[in-house]
């Protein structure tokens, strides 16, 4: 029997990423797990209030990166959401290069990347939300399949969960979407 538990959000994990910004010519990099999809060519990122640098040279650029965290990164990754750009210099923490977007530093070692323009921003309470659409898409060989798309099993990409503070791993592949539910019909 379920067990109502108050207005409590129940959307979680969500991917744990890392966003790189460039403030007054020195790069930055914030972390965010508030992401979302808005439609396959668009996504969100909400950042709080509390970390306006980085929101400062969003909004200045236009631009942004923003990459898949996996547990290689995780320590600076989380290093990164600690750590203010108010008193501390974050553009050393991970090895980085310029794409063609000029303003949005690429972490050299993530497994997704992506170089994207800001066409949209929109406060919500102590948030700035910004929709991205991505540009140019860089993905570590490793990481693609034979057809050339991403596998998302052997990048295996953090999870943030927020009510219990921690991060969590993907798992396996469990089943093929738009399929495993053909048969649904024939076995009730």
């Amino acid at each position: 029997m379920q067990k109502n538990i108050g207005s409590v959000m129940g959307l979680y994990p969500t991917p744990v990423t890392v966003v790189g910004v460039v403030v007054d010519e020195k790069v930055n990099f914030l972390t965010i797990a508030h992401v979302g999809i808005v439609e396959h060519g668009t996504f969100l990122i909400s950042i709080d209030k509390a970390h306006e640098i980085s929101d400062r040279g969003i909004r200045e650029n236009k631009t942004v990166s923003v990459s898949l965290v996996n547990q290689s990164m995780l320590k600076s990754a989380d290093y990164c959401g600690i750590a203010k750009a108010a008193n501390t210099d974050k553009s050393g923490v991970f090895r980085y290069h310029f794409g063609e977007l000029k303003t949005a530093p690429i972490i050299d070692e993530a497994p997704v990347s992506m170089e994207c323009n800001v066409i949209d921003s929109f406060e919500v309470g102590n948030f700035t939300n910004y929709i991205l659409k991505p540009v140019h898409t860089y993905v570590q060989e490793e990481y693609l399949n034979e057809k050339g798309k991403i596998n998302y099993e052997k990048v295996s990409p953090v999870l943030f969960e927020f009510q219990n503070a921690q991060y969590l791993s993907t798992g396996r592949v469990i089943g093929k979407c738009w399929n495993i539910g053909k048969d649904f019909i024939d076995n009730k």
